[in-house]
């Protein structure tokens, strides 16, 4: 493979490094590493982008290549206690990818073991991988290592000479860096005179530390789950719009994930990429009106966010005509304002039994925990979400830069108490 990155994998880039997503799978019992690796090679041959490596070209502008790329690299570490996982979820998190390597690819593989426990660290620069993306993986390779003869059926992707976007989001992308400069000046003006000029603070620093991650996790019962669900059915309310009104009483302003695979100009159906935009709804509680109430006005504000000029929005202001260095600049300025020094995001995995549904589960060993992760910048605070054997599952995963761990334990507690009394009332 030889061809450009596309304006989503340019704008996940531009973040800067290390920008990491990974996901932990803890199950009980051990796994035969050699199964594994010959399951990563299978995984290659199905996912493109499993076999990749960035160049730059004369014009320092970023490619995919292929070549001399190889295997998965895996690390096997011998465990020895329960804090291990965690930690070295962290550090994978906060390691950058080695572009420099050619036989690297932009994804690594941690196995910690041991006969009772075995955990599975699976680490992808986020550029070429979004939540879903990693869910697929996780289910194609218990798939190949519970049924090692399973037929390999290569994943198409977008090659180099077909628009990911449809003729409609294309029009809306600026074909100069004109735009992208007024919006800049504009930007540092804005922070000069909020945050410097009257002294409410210092610029955003990016908060990329080992050490100072942090993940705390909680989740409904079986019947509490079924009976949320069964409630947002009769309110006519999405589960997502239900979580967020849960979060909105301290975060008015929220970022949110979506899967674009169906809104692009190629059929990206399961293959490993990063497919994701980013939906921005802000909606202030009201404590005069009820849960419901608030949590359909939040759905309509959420709704509007989703089209087409609003979820495309960032690719209308920053196009590929600038450089990686310069959208960087933008980057902290962006974010910060436009959350008002308060990053917050809540990333929805739905039913993530449908997703895994057909794979030979009762074959794999129990799993026990399932939680993902991305490298924590700007210390933004985010929640991920989803549902698994018929309970919600949440993992909070945060800086102990700005939150303290029983800051989060207590703000857990209380969401989870409105879920609960939502529904009861």
């Amino acid at each position: 493979m030889l061809r450009e990155l596309n304006e989503l994998e340019f704008l996940s880039l531009a973040v800067g490094q290390p920008f990491n997503i990974a996901v932990m799978l803890k199950i009980k019992g051990s796994v035969e590493i050699k199964l594994f690796e010959s399951t990563l090679i299978k995984l290659q041959k199905r996912h493109p982008l499993l076999n990749v490596r960035i160049i730059s070209d004369e014009n320092d502008r970023p490619w995919f290549t292929s070549e001399g790329v190889g295997t998965i690299p895996v690390t096997e570490i011998k465990r020895t206690d329960d804090s291990q996982s965690l930690h070295e979820f962290h550090r994978q998190l906060s390691t950058p990818f080695d572009f420099e390597n050619e036989k690297l690819p932009l994804i690594r593989i941690t196995v910690i073991s041991s006969p009772e426990i075995t955990e599975i660290i699976i680490c992808a620069l986020h550029t070429i991988s979004d939540g879903f993306s990693l869910v697929y993986l996780f289910r194609d390779m218990i798939k190949y290592m519970v049924n090692p003869e399973e037929e390999i059926i290569p994943l198409d992707f977008p090659k180099k000479d077909v628009d990911l976007f449809t003729p409609k989001v294309r029009r809306m992308i600026p074909k100069t860096s004109f735009f992208a400069h007024t919006v800049y000046a504009l930007l540092r003006i804005y922070n000069f005179l909020r945050y410097v000029f009257v002294g409410k603070g210092k610029p955003a620093e990016v908060n990329i530390k080992e050490n100072d991650m942090e993940i705390y996790s909680c989740k409904l019962t079986k019947n509490q789950t079924a009976e949320l669900l069964k409630r947002c059915k009769k309110e006519k309310v999405t589960v997502h719009s239900t979580i967020s009104t849960a979060f909105s009483q301290e975060y008015p302003i929220i970022g949110s994930p979506v899967n674009i695979r169906e809104r692009l100009n190629h059929h990206i159906g399961e293959s490993f990429g990063f497919y994701s935009g980013l939906a921005v709804y802000k909606k202030k509680y009201r404590k005069t009106l009820s849960f419901w109430q608030n949590a359909r006005r939040l759905q309509m504000k959420l709704t509007r966010s989703l089209l087409d000029r609003k979820l495309f929005f960032l690719q209308r202001l920053f196009s590929k005509t600038i450089s990686l260095k310069f959208l960087r600049k933008i980057g902290t300025y962006y974010i910060e304002i436009v959350t008002k020094k308060q990053p917050f995001s809540i990333d929805n995995l739905g039913l993530l039994d449908e997703l895994i549904q057909d794979i030979g589960l009762e074959k794999f060993p129990t799993i026990e925990i399932f939680y993902g992760g991305i490298t924590s910048f700007l210390d933004t605070f985010i929640v991920l979400f989803y549902t698994l054997r018929n309970e919600m599952h949440f993992y909070f995963h945060y800086t102990k830069t700005k939150y303290s761990s029983e800051d989060i334990r207590l703000y857990a507690k209380t969401v989870m108490k409105r879920l609960v009394d939502a529904v009861e009332k």
